[in-house]
């Protein structure tokens, strides 16, 4: 039985009397052991000091606390200067309505929300005193990509006003201070008169509007910025609407296609991110970002794979399809818009390339790869070519003169499933590094046809899995066909794999066991990324993820906090540490050097259900004669939630260090910390 199992089975009993110990002793206790001391502490009386003494020392001897080493006098590891980032793929809802800032549900009709014919679903006529209809028109259409239209008939107008409204994605959140972007196009064969745009209350109630002129035979695009007054919270229940009340409008129908609506976006992007969740994930200092996919990239089917060549130019450009994960994709946000943001987030990119092969277990014959090859080479040149290339000069004519910087290549996703990865794998490796000998190459499962830079690892596992494998790569072999791993997708599944665990604090310490073992081996281990990143409340096919959200607000699980300590405190080299009085196991550590910070980083998970005191020597090096710790702690099954978003969050504290290579410090019951200290130079 793993130690988790063993700690729940013991919980209840061990709660009750550790609390009562700690209690009586633990004032004492730290005073004796530990640095962490209160500035003002006022010590027992002599005669119940005395025997605070005595059951201390017991307590002591019982406890035999750890002592670790941390070694500066023997040379240490360099560790990968971008381990920790992010993977992506629009699952649970968290591309169109999350990521991507667009603000309306349905917006050019290109199919249903299951991938089925198009209609108007989300959309509502407006019929106040008049009489109006609306309907999708697939006879008048934009352009090849969009071919259907809503069309408005006004029959009758009175006093009021008629036209349509759209909800958006499960409302649409209108905030202080915010002002909204929207475009759309329309024509009329008959009516030239003003349109109405507003953003309203849904149960009424104009909250901004703006009025456009123009409307000819031909379509135009038409854009507005719509500014509310007077708003003083935030709020959801609002709709986008257009109308007309001009009674020029009646009989002559209007047709309108590719709308669009953005409150403020991450980095002030035209088409780009939603500004909150954008931050929440630029908060974490992702050194990469891994797209797009995942599943997501490779299609249920050979012909629904992804294709960046339909993801590229304007929006009325582009086509959706249907994704992997039971709802359309609008490809709004494409394959410049990921790589903006990873320009915005200071993130190496990971191109995943499909390399022919479909979930459904489909794969592209070896004699017909030679056109999947070739779109492949297209898509790097159109990232990587300048402008004298005819894809190259595709993206400048995009709006990015200049190409990307793009080190690394993935050849595929999870392709362990597959029977056909190695002539795949090869047809790909030949052509690309031919044309870019300089790329890092990711393969995505083991092959013999040729070698790899790196190979991805993905890690779906229960609780005690997950820690069982805290030292599966202290041993692994570091040459060969490969130099290095690259673990891209990883989750503890405490209900057991996959997509029905709660992300509970218990999930989170078993997570962080296994990066601690990650970092330990960060040589060689080059990068990490959890996943599924983000979910829309509600709408999930997958948990655990970090990031959950609705259309109002975010709330991040126990595990996001301890995936950006880790994170933010990087180490660029790892340095031994020796153990004595105890090994690993409830305590599981790593300790790391920051050159340019001159810090020392020390990563501490506890398993245990009371607090672990660790003593702890410096050698080779002093540091200054106080410490900061960051730590997250608290019950097993705690989760944080929309209406307790903070059950689970950081906490600090500063630790005193009474000589600059001794010191001790106890580490919270159930806790993941980060101490980190100041090299005395």
């Amino acid at each position: 039985m793993g130690t988790i199992s063993k700690i729940l089975l013991l919980k209840t009993a061990c709660d009750t009397s550790y609390h009562i110990i700690e209690f009586i002793f633990r004032p004492w206790y730290i005073l004796m052991m530990v640095d962490e001391i209160p500035t003002a502490f006022h010590l027992p009386s002599l005669s119940i000091a005395a025997g605070l003494l005595v059951a201390s020392t017991t307590l002591m001897q019982q406890a035999s606390a750890l002592s670790l080493t941390i070694r500066n006098d023997v040379p240490g590891n360099s560790s990968s200067p971008i381990l920790y980032g992010l993977m992506y793929e629009d699952i649970n809802r968290c591309g169109d309505s999350a990521l991507y800032g667009q603000m309306l549900r349905n917006w050019n009709f290109q199919a249903n929300d299951t991938g089925g014919e198009p209609d108007l679903a989300f959309w509502n006529v407006i019929e106040e005193g008049t009489k109006a209809s609306i309907k999708l028109d697939s006879d008048i259409g934009l352009n090849d990509a969009n071919t259907n239209s809503l069309r408005l008939d006004v029959n009758e107008l009175g006093s009021g006003r008629a036209g349509f409204l759209n909800k958006g994605w499960w409302g649409i959140r209108v905030q202080e201070g915010e002002s909204y972007k929207a475009s759309f196009f329309a024509k009329s064969d008959g009516y030239s008169g003003p349109l109405n745009v507003t953003l309203e209350k849904a149960g009424g109630g104009v909250l901004a509007s703006a009025q456009i002129d123009g409307l000819s035979k031909d379509f135009q695009k038409f854009e507005v910025t719509l500014s509310p007054k007077d708003v003083k919270e935030t709020s959801i229940d609002n709709v986008f609407a257009i109308s007309v009340n001009s009674d020029e409008a009646v009989g002559n129908p209007i047709w309108f296609q590719v709308f669009s609506l953005f409150g403020e976006t991450y980095k002030d992007r035209e088409n780009g991110l939603r500004k909150d969740i954008a931050e929440t994930l630029a908060a974490l200092k992702p050194k990469f970002f891994r797209f797009p996919g995942g599943n997501n990239l490779e299609g249920q089917f050979i012909d629904t794979r992804w294709k960046w060549n339909e993801t590229i130019g304007t929006l009325e450009e582009r086509r959706g399809r249907m994704g992997d994960w039971q709802y359309w994709n609008t490809n709004g946000q494409g394959l410049l818009d990921y790589m903006y943001m990873t320009d915005d987030m200071d993130m190496e990119p990971i191109l995943d390339l499909y390399a022919g092969y479909s979930l459904q277990g489909d794969s592209v014959p070896e004699h017909e790869l030679g056109p999947f090859v070739q779109d492949a080479l297209d898509e790097l040149e159109y990232l990587l070519g300048d402008a004298s290339t005819p894809f190259g000069k595709l993206r400048a004519e995009h709006g990015r003169k200049e190409p990307f910087k793009i080190d690394m290549i993935e050849i595929g996703n999870e392709d362990w499933f597959s029977d056909t990865y190695d002539y795949r794998y090869k047809a790909y490796y030949d052509a690309i590094t031919e044309k870019y000998p300089d790329k890092t190459i990711i393969s995505t499962a083991a092959q013999e046809s040729r070698p790899w830079d790196l190979i991805d690892d993905h890690y779906y596992m229960t609780t005690e899995e997950m820690i069982s494998n805290f030292d599966y790569y202290d041993n692994y072999a570091r040459s060969g066909n490969g130099s290095g791993i690259f673990v891209g997708e990883f989750a503890t599944n405490t209900a057991g794999c996959c997509g029905t665990s709660p992300a509970n604090l218990q999930a989170a310490l078993a997570d962080g066991v296994f990066i601690t073992g990650l970092e330990r081996n960060s040589d060689f281990v080059k990068m990490i990324a959890y996943a599924p990143s983000m979910k829309r409340l509600d709408q999930e096919q997958w948990d655990p993820d970090m990031i959950h959200f609705d259309t109002e607000k975010i709330v991040v699980a126990p595990f996001y906090y301890i995936f950006q300590m880790y994170s933010t405190h990087h180490s660029d080299t790892i340095l031994q540490v020796d153990a004595e009085e105890g090994g690993f196991d409830p305590l599981y550590w790593v300790a790391g050097s920051n050159k340019d910070l001159n810090e020392i980083y020390v990563k501490v998970i506890n398993l245990d259900p009371a607090p672990q005191p660790v003593n702890f020597s410096l050698k080779g090096l002093k540091v200054l004669n106080y410490g900061n710790a960051t730590f997250v702690t608290g019950n097993l099954a705690d989760e944080n939630t929309l209406d307790s978003p903070n059950t689970v969050v950081p906490k600090k504290n500063t630790f005193h260090i009474r000589h600059q290579n001794q010191f001790g410090y106890t580490f919270e019951p159930y806790s993941a910390t980060v101490l980190t200290m100041k090299i005395d130079s």
